[in-house]
């Protein structure tokens, strides 16, 4: 988890990090369960380098962002405790993953699906449901 978080706070992506590790895990170099505390870290490190980001705000907006950013950070981390680090939960992700990845492989529709779903039809239900719009 430490190198994941290091690769991306020097990079400053979790992309480059998550990316570099595709191929290996895609030809069997790594499995996935190596693949994942990397990954951890991965979203873990960008979490730091968007608070970074946010300290070289300033003005009367600095503060909201640095709440963004301790927000963002906060989230990150109770989903490590409370997922990466409880044994019992920890193999949910991986199962999750391995699972789509099979479905999806036999059904290349299932991934467009779950993306669709996942990334505009459920943050566009909360923002309805929120009244924002």
């Amino acid at each position: 988890m430490a190198s994941g978080m290091a690769v991306t706070v020097v990079t400053q992506s979790s992309t480059i990090t998550t990316s570099v590790l595709v191929p290996f895990a895609g030809t069997g170099i790594l499995t996935p369960a190596q693949v994942y505390p990397v990954v951890v870290g991965s979203n873990l490190g960008t979490t730091f380098t968007v608070v970074f980001a946010a300290f070289a705000g300033v003005g009367p907006d600095a503060e909201i962002g640095l709440q963004a950013a301790f927000v963002h950070l906060i989230h990150n981390l109770f989903a490590i405790v409370a997922i990466y680090v409880t044994p019992l939960l920890r193999p949910v992700p991986l199962l999750c993953a391995e699972n789509l990845a099979r479905v999806a492989a036999e059904h290349r529709w299932v991934l467009a699906v779950y993306l669709a779903t996942v990334f505009i039809a459920l943050p566009a239900l909360v923002i309805v449901l929120a009244g924002v719009v």
